[in-house]
């Protein structure tokens, strides 16, 4: 028998991270010690919709230590395969507020803050709406939902169950809009070398970060590595690369061979990497209860 097989069902079985999580010896992805690391941190967007009109980096740039600003007009460009929230500085429109907008590279993180707030940025403001609800003219089935479904197929008879069950409530459910906020905040630290792109990730799903990237970047997958031993918490927002993993890599990449450190701050983990929408209706119908014979 190999070793697995010589294990007894029901015993417990020891974690290999266990005795450095629990000591508090298991390093975050920020941690992770790299030769000359340098520092990013982003500006967002102030306003929910519109465009950035300008950004004044001079003063920013007059900071010392600070290395690079990267703006919409002048950051490296992505693939036409970027989409949704990897399209990262790629255009001065704004489709929300705490949209990366900016981005500032320093020799330390206090520099990179500090120049981040020396940035001076103009936007061109329009009008918003964030209000969903059930007759939103602007509402639509998408192609598919959730677990790769068509929106508009029928899986199972919904009103035979009904009329076949001795008790049937119908009742309204709601849950609130709800963000994963676990002790490590998403954080990578990214590196160019030559050619390939060496991630050290907070994620769930190091292949699927891999996946996500390659076509973005407009590289060979088997270019980029990602590691990641452990994860501080996920609770599922780790599932998937978001936009701090573009920008990190598209910060890096003006700076090869300087291994860049990107720690996603406490108030903008409220903001580009994901959350769970509030669902505004479950159940269409009032609440009633009927037994068997409808009364």
């Amino acid at each position: 028998m190999n070793h697995i097989e010589d294990r007894a069902i029901g015993t417990s079985t020891a974690r290999l991270d266990g005795p450095g999580k629990v000591t508090g010896t298991a390093p975050y992805a920020y941690e992770h010690r790299v030769a000359d690391p340098v520092y990013l941190v982003p500006a967002t967007a102030t306003i929910a919709r519109g465009a950035v009109r300008n950004i004044d980096t001079a003063a920013a740039l007059a900071v010392p230590g600070v290395l690079e600003v990267l703006t919409p007009f002048d950051a490296p460009r992505l693939t036409a395969e970027a989409e949704g929230e990897y399209v990262v500085l790629q255009s001065p429109e704004v489709a929300y507020r705490g949209q990366i907008v900016a981005a500032v590279i320093a020799e330390t993180p206090e520099a990179a803050r500090q120049a981040c707030d020396q940035l001076a940025i103009e936007y061109d403001r329009q009008p918003h709406d964030a209000g969903f609800r059930d007759d939103h003219p602007a509402m639509y089935a998408p192609e598919k939902v959730n677990g790769g479904y068509p929106a508009d197929s029928e899986r199972g008879n919904v009103d035979a169950a009904f009329d076949a069950a001795d008790v049937v409530v119908d009742e309204w459910y709601s849950t609130p809009e709800e963000h994963n906020n676990p002790l490590e905040p998403h954080t990578v630290v990214a590196l160019w070398e030559h050619d390939e792109l060496t991630l050290y990730d907070s994620t769930q799903h190091p292949h699927g970060v891999v996946e996500a990237l390659a076509p973005v970047l407009g590289i060979d997958p088997s270019k980029i590595r990602v590691i990641c031993p452990y994860i501080g918490g996920g609770f599922g927002s780790k599932g998937a690369p978001h936009a701090h993993d573009v920008l990190a890599a598209m910060a890096a990449r003006t700076l090869p061979g300087r291994a860049v450190k990107f720690a996603v701050s406490r108030q903008d983990m409220f903001g580009y990497v994901g959350y769970r929408a509030r669902p505004h209706r479950m159940y269409a119908s009032p609440p009633t209860a009927t037994g068997p014979s409808g009364d």
